[in-house]
């Protein structure tokens, strides 16, 4: 295992996986036939620089999908825009302890509907910022076929969630549109290994939980998230299951689960 970055030289390293999943059902009931059609486009970009105490990893994700059935208008299947920027420095060699700062901003790409209002880009954005503590674990230079990495650690969080048409909700556990705070704890993984001639398998778990005022508050307070994304590919083509969890007292008083499983086609 690789722990930080000591001793180890400066790297830069750029990614961008853009991918499309399609899928097509059709059906037969009391002699009537019936076909759907699903697609869905998710890119996956990031920057990173490794330094031998300071670290910046930039992120973006983006998954935009419809449904279409036949004899019907399309609708959103996943609309989903995620930017994130993280330094971090190293404070403490042993153990190798470092300090983060994460600014995530979360938003739409089109008009959608939530709670019977209108969304659409930039309406709602959830915006926050995280000062924490916390490792950073990645695979060694010289490993070419499994590469992987981990952050974990906990802090306290700044967040706003920004909003002009969309009335955001007014919940007596914390759910407000105004500046709040607390503490925060992440999760961040990725694994990339190259399991047989042509054959990879792709993993990435990113999990957030950021509080809203005291822990007197409770966990209804707090703003939860997981995005799970998951695939076994033969050279462009491949299998993928995508996840997406999200609790938001600000946002619904429901949970949002999003989840697909399609034959995806990587560029």
């Amino acid at each position: 295992m690789a722990a930080d970055s000591t001793g180890v030289a400066s790297e830069r390293r750029f990614s961008l996986s853009p991918s499309l999943g399609l899928t097509l059902n059709s059906s037969r009931v009391d002699g009537v036939k019936k076909s759907s059609f699903q697609w869905l486009a998710t890119l996956d970009a990031g920057f990173s620089y490794t330094g031998e105490k300071f670290d910046f990893s930039s992120k973006l994700y983006a998954a935009y999908g419809e449904t279409k059935q036949q004899g019907a208008s399309s609708e959103k299947l996943q609309d989903l825009l995620i930017v994130t920027l993280t330094p971090s420095v190293r404070i403490i060699k042993f153990p190798a302890i470092r300090l983060f700062l994460e600014t995530t901003a979360e938003t739409s790409f089109r008009k959608g509907e939530l709670n019977s209002q209108e969304t659409g880009f930039l309406d709602p954005v959830f915006l926050y910022q995280t000062l924490f503590l916390g490792q950073k674990h990645y695979s060694p230079e010289k490993n070419d076929k499994t590469r992987w990495s981990l952050t974990y650690g906990v802090g306290y969080s700044f967040q706003q969630t920004f909003n002009k048409n969309f009335r955001v909700v007014n919940d007596l556990s914390g759910g407000n549109s105004e500046f709040e705070s607390g503490l925060s704890a992440l999760t961040d993984f990725s694994l990339e290994s190259d399991i047989g001639k042509d054959f990879t398998l792709d993993v990435s778990l990113k999990g957030v939980i950021l509080a809203r005022g005291s822990l007197r508050d409770g966990l209804p307070a707090t703003r939860r998230s997981l995005l799970i994304r998951s695939g076994i590919f033969y050279k462009k083509t491949g299998l993928e299951y995508n996840y997406y969890y999200l609790m938001d007292p600000n946002l619904s008083l429901f949970k949002k689960i999003d989840h697909s499983l399609m034959f995806t086609l990587r560029f």
